[in-house]
Formats: C-alpha cells, structure tokens, sequence
C-alpha cells in the first residue's frame, strides 16, 4: 500500500500545483483584463471630457455673443438695428447647430437641430426670410460663391452646402448665403 499512497499523494500535490498554476494564470489574464479595461473607460472618460470642455467653450462664446445682442436690442428701437442683432442671434444658433452637427450621433445634435428649426421659424414670424440653399441651383442674387467642389450626384451649378445662411428683410437682401456649388470635373483631352 506505500506506493499506493505514494501515488495517491503525488497525484494530490500535482492536482494541487496545477490548480495553483491555473489559478495564477487566471488571476494574471483577468488582472490583465481588468487593466486594459480601466484604460479604455480612462480614455472614454478623457474623450467625453475633452468634448465637454469644447461644449463649454462654445457655450462662453456664445454667451459672449447673446450679451452683445441684448444690449443691441435694448437699445434706441431702430429697426436695422433689430434686424442685425437677430441675425446674430441665428448666426449664434445656426454656428452652435454646425458644431454639433459634426457629431450627429450625440445627444447634443438633436438639441441643436431642434433649437436652429425654432429659430428658423421665429426669424421667419418676424419677417426675416433665411436663404439655406442646400441642393437648389445656384442664384447669384441670392447666393455668395465661397467656393465649388464635385459631387457626383448633383447636376453643376447646384448647392453642395451652405457654408453661412443668408437673410432677407421685406424683400431686402441683409446678406446673400455663402454657399459651396457643384462643378463637374473637366476632362482634358
């Protein structure tokens, strides 16, 4: 019976290495795991930091901005006057909507589009006609060439994208909407 128990005991202390063994490597690969996890939500949370800092400095800015038009609107009643601090009120807005727009998979996207819709439609309750002239032809009257480039899915001479709306008040152009057009490539022969 010594070899026996021998045998018995050898096989015990082996099982007992080798859980050991496997038991280190385990606790290794999950320490290992564990690690490369805390870096990836260490570099989720800088990534979302570094977007709030940029959401906050628009937001300054934009504060900035709001302050210099109330005091516009406040002040002797003129009309141009009025007419000029609303366009810089939707220039603020129409800015903050393009920066968001450069996520439109985040939350603020939606809250920016919404936000540019109800001061589009504000601005047009008072008169003032928006000139957003996305994928409509060309109009030199309404239109400032900023720029062309080429899309193949638009005919020459078509909006590509509006770069800054323009704005018309009581038939008056205030200022003609800088716009990117459509030009087909030529083909040197």
């Amino acid at each position: 019976m010594g070899v026996f128990n021998f045998l018995e005991k050898s096989a015990k202390h082996i099982a007992e290495e080798t859980a050991q063994k496997v038991e280190d490597r385990l606790n290794e690969r999950l320490g290992e795991h564990f690690r490369q996890f805390g870096q990836q939500v260490s570099e989720n949370f800088s990534e979302i930091h570094g977007y709030l800092r940029r959401i906050e400095t628009k937001q300054k800015e934009i504060s900035l901005q709001m302050e210099e038009i109330d005091s516009q609107l406040h002040g002797d009643g003129d009309e141009a006057a009025y007419v000029s601090a609303v366009i810089a009120l939707a220039d603020i807005i129409e800015d903050f909507y393009a920066f968001a727009a450069e996520d439109m998979d985040s939350p603020f996207f939606s809250q920016a589009q919404m936000m540019w819709n109800l001061a589009k439609s504000k601005a047009e309750a008072a008169g003032l006609t928006i000139i957003d002239a996305f994928e409509e032809p060309f109009d030199y009257t309404v239109h400032s060439i900023e720029g062309t480039a080429f899309d193949d899915g638009l005919p020459t001479g078509y909006v590509i994208k509006t770069l800054k709306c323009g704005y018309i008040f009581k038939d008056e152009i205030i200022r003609p909407a800088a716009v990117i057009v459509n030009k087909q490539e030529t083909i040197v022969l």
